[in-house]
């Protein structure tokens, strides 16, 4: 007997009258799992592909863009690093900022970025050139987080001053500003672009209307800080990160919480959804990252590889691989497949 299956050419599972084996194509390895239940946590261990280095500081936040081939970088040491993901080379580096790079956001059409900074700055960027497009003042405190509409004509960013700002892209005036009662750590909006959640110091996590500006939901989501807010890709899942150890699910319509992620022993720094939706990735200060089932909200295997807490994770959208940084002044990019039941299983003319 011999079946295989295999995810996107990444990782191949073949079972035969032997055993189960694993071959990782990217790197050229195979393991030899001992049963069926440990496939998932052999897929996961020591699969850090890649290792760039370059900033002096903690990394704080990463971003990919659209194509999965360019990747920006944001450290406490204040520059912007932007990498070609395909090389794995570093293509510049912006000295753009007086004090740490808190936050990245790329556009959806992959032309500009933008950057937010604890100098209470935010920059928008020439992706390709590095070439400044224009600096928006307002914010009276630290800029934490950052985003774009779905269709790039709208930024959002949140600040420690309690305020969200909404400003035109093009001519980088402020169309509106909600206040909230305590300083706003994460911001997110829905692939729809209809709703806008952020995350705060208290714990509360606050659903708007974004074309409104009217508050929807008001949740007491988690006892410490909400560090991280993120929707699923079919916008029906909203996933928190907090202080508290925790990552939470919610219905971002109603508020209702659909479940509640525990295996990190420290603060939940960053979260984020793989491009299917299946999965979910979360990077805490204990070091690791963790990957979550994001139906039956299983946990699918540990990353183990960083010294320090990993500050920010996102997958690329190109290959299904995540990036993470981390306080280690690191970006690793890790091999992550799909879980077992969701690897195809190959036809008989291409069986071996």
């Amino acid at each position: 007997m011999l079946r295989i299956f295999f995810y996107k050419a990444l990782t191949i599972l073949i079972i035969t009258i032997t055993g189960i084996f694993v071959w990782f194509c990217l790197t050229r390895t195979l393991l030899q799992p001992t049963s069926f239940a440990s496939v998932s946590q052999s897929i996961f261990a020591t699969q850090s592909l890649k290792t760039l280095q370059g900033h002096s500081a903690w990394i704080y936040t990463i971003a990919i863009s659209p194509d999965g081939k360019t990747l920006a970088s944001g450290s406490y040491d204040g520059t912007i690093k932007i990498w070609n993901l395909q090389t794995d080379k570093l293509f510049y580096t912006i000295h753009g900022h007086a004090n740490a790079v808190k936050s990245l956001a790329i556009s959806s059409d992959g032309h500009i970025f933008v950057s937010g900074s604890w100098d209470r700055r935010i920059k928008l960027w020439n992706l390709e050139t590095g070439k400044l497009i224009r600096t928006l003042s307002g914010h009276e405190d630290d800029v934490e987080s950052a985003v774009f509409t779905p269709d790039s004509k709208v930024l959002v960013t949140g600040s420690w001053d309690k305020k969200i700002k909404l400003w035109n892209v093009q001519t980088g005036e402020v169309i509106r500003t909600l206040n909230q009662k305590d300083g706003v750590r994460s911001v997110a909006i829905s692939p729809d672009g209809e709703l806008l959640a952020s995350g705060t110091d208290n714990g509360r996590i606050m659903i708007w209307q974004l074309k409104t500006g009217k508050l929807k939901i008001s949740l007491a989501a988690h006892n410490r800080a909400v560090w991280s807010v993120a929707f699923s890709p079919s916008g029906k899942q909203l996933a928190s990160g907090s202080h508290d150890h925790t990552i939470k699910l919610w219905n971002p319509q109603n508020g209702q919480l659909l479940g509640t992620l525990i295996g990190h022993s420290k603060a939940v720094w960053s979260v984020a959804f793989s491009p299917s939706g299946n999965q979910i990735a979360s990077g805490s200060y204990d070091r690791t990252i963790r990957l979550w089932n994001s139906h039956d909200r299983r946990l699918l295997g540990t990353l183990v590889g960083h010294s320090k807490a990993v500050w920010s994770v996102v997958f690329n959208p190109l290959d299904h691989t995540l990036v993470s940084g981390s306080a280690d002044e690191t970006i690793k990019i890790w091999q992550v497949p799909l879980p077992i039941p969701e690897f195809e299983e190959l036809d008989e003319a291409t069986k071996l």
